[in-house]
Order: structure tokens, then sequence, then C-alpha cells
């Protein structure tokens, strides 16, 4: 199993535990730059551990899935074209690459 390479809360590091795939897309995330504040992504999309939640490309075609009310989401990711932009879990924000998306 990998071990983390960042310090996460209990929480974080229980879930991304859990979750093999999504530990290493966050760690690799975690070290990569923000996002250029005028960035254009064409795909955006948002999964959680059971997959797929919704998705829009271009501005022109979007996307989503059915859920049961009991598929609780562990954490939600956001990927733009591909790339792990935003990862969260309850509402611990643990990969912020979005310049809009500060504390304040």
């Amino acid at each position: 199993m990998e071990t983390l390479q960042v310090k996460f809360s209990d929480r974080v590091s229980e879930v991304l535990s859990c979750y093999p795939e999504w530990q290493q897309v966050v760690n690799d995330a975690a070290n990569k730059p923000p996002f250029d504040e005028n960035y254009c992504p064409e795909v955006v999309e948002v999964f959680d551990q059971h997959g797929l939640l919704v998705g829009r490309v271009c501005d022109s075609y979007s996307y989503e899935t059915t859920r049961n009310v009991d598929q609780k989401s562990d954490f939600f990711a956001w990927l733009v074209n591909g790339e792990l932009a935003v990862f969260y879990v309850d509402s611990e924000i643990v990969v912020n690459r979005l310049q809009f998306l500060t504390k304040p």
C-alpha cells in the first residue's frame, strides 16, 4: 500500500487509505503548482469513490450519473482536463490548485 507523502488530518488519512488509487493522485497533485488564473479547461469532472458524479465539456455538453441516496460520498475530486484540481474530504480541502478557491 502507498504511504502518504504529505501529512494530512486523521480523517483524510483514513479516507485515502481506503482508496489507494486516489491516494496516489492526491500525492502527485499536492506538489504541483496552482493552475494559472487565466486557465480555461475544456473538461471539468467531479468524482467520488463510486465514480463520476458530473462533468462538463466546452461549455456545451453536461453529463451526470444517478445515485442511490445510500451512496454517500467519502470525498470529492474535481479534475480539469484530467488533472486533479481540488480534492476534499468532508469540509477539509486537501488539494486546491484553483486560485479562486482560497480561504479568506
